[in-house]
Formats: C-alpha cells, structure tokens, sequence
C-alpha cells in the first residue's frame, strides 16, 4: 500500500507517461520494502551485502520523493498557502538528511500527499 502512496505523489507532480518512460513506479519502492524485510528478517545479524541492499533502494526512493516535493512545490507554490509551503520545505529539508528510517520517508509521503491532495493539481 505505501508504494501506491510512493506513486500516487509522483504522479501528482509529474507526468505519467514521462514516469513510464522512465520507469520510475511503485516498483521502485516495492524494492526497497523487500530488502528493508531482508534486513529485518536477519535482526542484529545484519550483514553488509543486505544493509547495503537496502540502503541503496531507500536512497534511490528517498531522493525521488525530494526531488518530487521540490517540484511539486516550485510548480504549484502559487496556489498553496504559507503554511504548507512551510511544511513542504521543511519535508525537503528532512530528506537532505543522511537516514535510513523507512517509517519516517512513509511519513513524508503520505503529508505530501496530504498537502497536494488538498489542491486537487492536475498535471
């Protein structure tokens, strides 16, 4: 269900047909959610190869979602009011940080799509 989250803001911000060309979908994410089970199937035998796994998928998704926030925000800033072009800057600034927490980029997606949804954009 979070890759649909994943996909339903990229495809608020950009596109479609240019995502599909690209082949950036949920798939992305779904990848990601894989090796982020791989890794905490093993608990605290974690082994580089799975971690690196991991945090290659969740770099891959978590500078996707910036990029995405910036945009949606340099295209549709307009149309919002201050306080949610104040979360979305604040969201961009969480994601220019070096982490590796799936349940906080889950977090961020689903406010961003919470502070787009409110202005029904169409791309």
């Amino acid at each position: 269900m979070k890759g649909i989250a994943y996909e339903y803001l990229l495809n608020t911000v950009y596109y479609a047909e240019v995502l599909q060309k690209q082949g950036i979908n949920a798939d992305m994410y779904l990848k990601m959610q894989h090796q982020h089970n791989k890794l905490a199937a093993y608990g605290l035998k974690k082994e580089m190869e799975i971690d690196f796994a991991f945090r290659e998928a969740f770099v891959v998704v978590r500078n996707y979602v910036q990029q995405a926030i910036k945009d949606g925000l340099r295209n549709f800033q307009f149309v919002m009011n201050t306080s949610d072009v104040k979360k979305l800057t604040q969201m961009i600034a969480l994601l220019d940080r070096n982490f590796f927490d799936k349940q906080s980029l889950d977090q961020i997606i689903e406010k961003a799509n919470e502070v787009f949804n409110q202005y029904q954009l169409k791309n």
